[in-house]
């Protein structure tokens, strides 16, 4: 597309060798209740001059007195390790876009160089912060990192919102018929009844990740055994949705969905929306889709999503790095 600079994804040892700043970047990430978002700050770190470290309040915490305590340890690491090179600060799960924009802010003041950890960041958080970078002339190079975990929680988050565009990426052009619908198949089971409303799609892609991410392809299953009934529910009506078709990918390669979504439609110029429910490198490819389309000028890619209002304290349990 054009407008837009895309270069594919690769482990950190071997991405920042390639960047004449390496030690230039300036960190935003969330520190969560996971042992990975702390390890993966300390990876990242190496690469770093300042960081802004972000702690999201869960509004229904699962064990308040144990969420606090947890929390408190990870700081404690974060502050025997990087004293005098972070700021701590707070945000609500449910910040405005405004409030977004303003630690985004941040970073960008001190660096053209922007170094963005999804680690632990919800997507209602990191989507609107990829925009935001992305669309910021200041911004020279983005590096969006992401650590993976192990031994993920059975339910890994409860009680999800209605379905409602996600914030940035609303439908503003009024268009109810799209040609493709793209669904990340991943760790949510749909409890919700009705997936399409006023917007109907004519054909759903299923981005499925294999080697299935966690919590594994029984789940995955699951969650298509409910899209398959939903689709088979709203085709009572007059609009008809074609077949699911299915498009296997990486769970964690960013380059091959991101690839994947341009060529079923055409690098932008079909219609399209995004419900990404899978893994977050899927979701990342995504996101970088619908803001390629604003910048090339193709049709405008509204993101839909279900905020889940609680999440697991231990969403994850251990980390695949090594924090040295």
């Amino acid at each position: 597309m054009k407008n837009f600079k895309f270069r594919a994804w690769g482990d950190a040892s071997w991405i920042f060798p390639h960047f004449k700043n390496n030690d230039k970047w300036t960190v935003l990430a969330c520190v969560g209740t996971e042992t990975r978002s702390v390890d993966s700050i300390f990876e990242l770190e190496k690469n770093s001059e300042r960081l802004f470290l972000i702690q999201i309040e869960d509004p229904f915490p699962q064990d308040p007195a144990t969420t606090q305590s947890v929390l408190a340890g990870a700081w404690n690491r974060i502050e025997q390790r990087l004293s005098g090179k972070y700021e701590k600060l707070y945000g609500e799960l449910k910040s405005s876009l405004d409030e977004i924009a303003d630690y985004v802010e941040k970073a960008i003041a001190v660096s053209s160089h922007v170094l963005l950890d999804i680690t632990s960041f919800p997507k209602r958080w990191f989507f609107p912060m990829v925009q935001l970078l992305v669309n910021d002339d200041r911004v020279k190079n983005l590096v969006v990192a992401y650590t993976q975990g192990t031994k993920y929680a059975k339910v890994i988050s409860t009680n999800p919102e209605a379905l409602r565009p996600l914030q940035g990426f609303p439908s503003i052009d009024g268009r109810s018929e799209h040609d493709f619908a793209f669904v990340g198949v991943g760790f949510h089971l749909l409890s919700f009844s009705r997936m399409f409303g006023e917007d109907r799609p004519r054909a759903l892609k299923m981005l499925f990740p294999f080697p299935p991410g966690p919590p594994g392809l029984k789940r995955n299953w699951k969650f298509v055994e409910t899209m398959e009934r939903i689709v088979g529910r709203e085709n009572d009506g007059l609009r008809k949705i074609d077949p699911i078709d299915f498009i296997q990918i990486s769970a964690v390669d960013v380059s091959q969905t991101f690839d994947a979504i341009c060529r079923v439609t055409g690098n932008g110029d079909r219609t399209s929306y995004m419900l990404p429910f899978g893994p977050k490198p899927v979701s990342l490819a995504m996101c970088l889709f619908a803001v390629a389309a604003e910048k090339s000028g193709k049709p405008e890619v509204p993101i839909y999503y279900a905020q889940p209002s609680q999440y697991a304290l231990h969403y994850t349990k251990e980390t695949l790095i090594s924090s040295r």
